[in-house]
Order: structure tokens, then C-alpha cells, then sequence
């Protein structure tokens, strides 16, 4: 895609109604005849464009925000917040990063201008847009956005919507920290012990890290499984100390049962014993992986459970 594409494809996402061409041959001008970087001649375009096309939905629940949305308004408390420095046409800028949420649910968000509001605070976002990020609404916030104080009674606190809620797996996308019950269907290749590269923590093949090259890894546990609790179905990452308390097998133990039997192999196959286990776990949904943070078994048993589910699927 060329640089007057690719500004059209911005312009697009800002205003509607407007003439394609017309707006094609200014952004050409702009960018090839005068040099004008990118971002300026989008800026430039929307402003003349801006007031008779500008798009208006509505304030909306950030659980009814999909891909490709435009003129968005929505309320919510930033949960997360993080900085960095890209460059763009040369020139170094700030971009924030981080996770607005309300009552309804969580929607990551990119500010690619000032974001004056820090953790905990409720903001109203005016003119906001989506684009997809693995598989996800991403909220964009660009120089035509709207920022103001949001209404801090109408926004549950941060704690409330940091902590865990109950969900079925087609839904934990939808909170910022997911509870799940869940059976373990199959254990995947990269799980058991695995090396780790020291400088940037990726799994390491054969010594060698794919950024770093050949490095001295570290050795480290980890179970990919996949989940299903009768509504959905997904891949999860289990870290070591979830899978050391799921195994009951500690690095240490993993580390001696390869070096006994010359294959690190045989971590992974003891660790298909929790196959057809069912679990509660609690963790964050990262596109499309379930990252489990903690894991605990039920207190119910198996078939009470699934007598319960067959309940609920012959009232459907």
C-alpha cells in the first residue's frame, strides 16, 4: 500500500460521506506534490472534510464495540496505562497504551495523541475508532478524538473491575481478569520443560534464541493446553507455578527426570496426566490464549456438574 493509500485508508476511518476521489487527489497533492508528511496532510484533510462528515453513534457499552467502528463514544476507568517511543516519517513520538473498561466489559486502547489520564481514572472518550488486534477490538484514539473527565459514580471502582469474574470460555475476552471452570482436553507440543532465553525470556531451540542468537537458556515449565467447558473452547498457557501445583512435578523434578531418561520429552508426556481434569482457573485472555495465573480443582463433583449441564441445555 502507497502513502496516499494508506492516508485515504485513515481518512476513511475519521469521517464518511465524502467525495473518494476528491479526497484521493488532495492527499496526493499534499503528500507527493508538497512533501507533506503522512500524519499532516490526514490532519489536514479530516479538518476540511470534518464538520459535515464526521461520524455519530452514540455513547455505546464498550462490550457493543466491534472491528472497523467509527465516531464512538464511550465512558470508562483506564485499568492500564503504558508508554512507548515509536518513529513515525523520522520523527520520535510518544504512544499510549492500555486497557479502558466499564460495567459492560474491557477494550484495549492506542492514544496517538496526549493522554492525560492516569490509572483509575474515568475518562469520556468522543470520536474514538476500532481497528482489529488479534482478533479483538482495539480502540483508537487519534488528534480528532475528544477527551473529558468522565463521571466517577457511573463507572464501577478499579478494584471491582480488576478482579475476577465468572464467565464461560466465549467470554473472557470480555473481562480484564476471566474465572473459568473447565476441562483439560488435550496437552499440546511446547509443554514440559523448556529453555528459555536469559535476555528476552522467549523458548529457546536447540541454544539458540531467534533474537539473541546462541544463548545460555534457562530452564522453565509450562503446560499449553486446550479448554472446554460445554459453551467454548480454547487454547491456554499455564506457567510454571500454575503447572508445578496442577502436576505436583517442580522444576527440579522435571529437570532430573529428563537428565535420567536423555529426553526432555518425557516431562510433557507425565504431564498429559491432567488430561480430562477439571479445573478453575483464573487468568487473562491475550488474542486468542487464555494465560492462567492461578488454578484450583472444584469442590463439586464431575457428574453433579455435568448432570447440571445437561439441565440447562434441554431448557435451551
Amino acid at each position: 500500500m502507497d502513502k496516499v493509500e494508506k492516508a485515504l485508508k485513515e481518512v476513511k476511518e475519521s469521517i464518511e460521506g465524502f467525495d473518494q476521489d476528491s479526497v484521493r487527489n488532495e492527499l496526493e497533492e499534499l503528500i507527493k506534490n508538497f512533501n507533506v508528511p503522512i500524519d499532516q496532510a490526514v490532519s489536514t484533510v479530516i479538518r476540511k472534510h470534518r464538520d459535515d462528515s464526521t461520524r455519530t453513534k452514540g455513547k455505546k457499552n464498550i462490550s457493543e464495540i466491534e472491528v472497523d467502528e467509527s465516531g464512538l463514544e464511550i465512558e470508562g476507568r483506564v485499568i492500564r496505562k503504558t508508554s512507548r517511543e515509536i518513529e513515525v516519517e523520522g520523527e520520535k513520538r510518544e504512544v499510549i497504551s492500555g486497557t479502558i473498561a466499564d460495567e459492560s466489559g474491557k477494550i484495549g486502547f492506542t492514544s496517538w495523541t496526549a493522554f492525560p489520564f492516569e490509572e483509575g481514572a474515568v475518562v469520556l472518550i468522543e470520536n474514538g475508532y476500532t481497528r482489529e488486534w488479534r482478533g479483538n477490538p482495539e480502540l483508537q484514539i487519534g488528534d480528532y478524538t475528544n477527551l473529558k473527565e468522565g463521571d466517577d459514580e457511573a463507572v464501577p471502582d478499579i478494584k471491582e473491575l480488576k478482579s475476577p469474574k465468572e464467565v464461560t470460555l466465549p467470554e473472557v475476552g470480555n473481562v480484564f481478569k476471566a474465572k473459568i471452570e473447565a476441562e483439560i482436553v488435550d496437552v499440546q507440543n511446547g509443554s514440559g520443560l523448556i529453555m528459555r532465553c536469559p535476555e528476552c525470556n522467549r523458548v529457546t531451540k536447540g541454544g539458540e534464541c531467534q533474537v539473541h542468537g546462541e544463548v545460555d537458556p534457562n530452564p522453565d515449565l509450562r503446560i499449553k493446553a486446550i479448554l472446554d467447558d460445554g459453551r467454548g473452547v480454547t487454547q491456554a498457557t499455564l506457567g510454571r507455578e500454575v503447572t508445578e501445583k496442577l502436576t505436583n512435578i517442580k522444576l527440579e523434578e522435571a529437570k532430573k527426570m529428563a537428565r535420567d531418561a536423555l529426553d526432555k520429552s518425557v516431562v510433557k508426556e507425565e504431564m498429559k496426566k491432567v488430561v480430562g481434569k477439571t479445573i478453575i482457573a483464573i487468568g487473562q485472555a491475550i488474542g486468542d490464549n487464555f494465560v492462567v495465573r492461578e488454578v484450583s480443582e472444584p469442590s463439586w463433583a464431575p457428574e453433579e456438574k455435568a448432570k447440571n449441564l445437561l439441565e440447562e441445555l434441554k431448557e435451551v
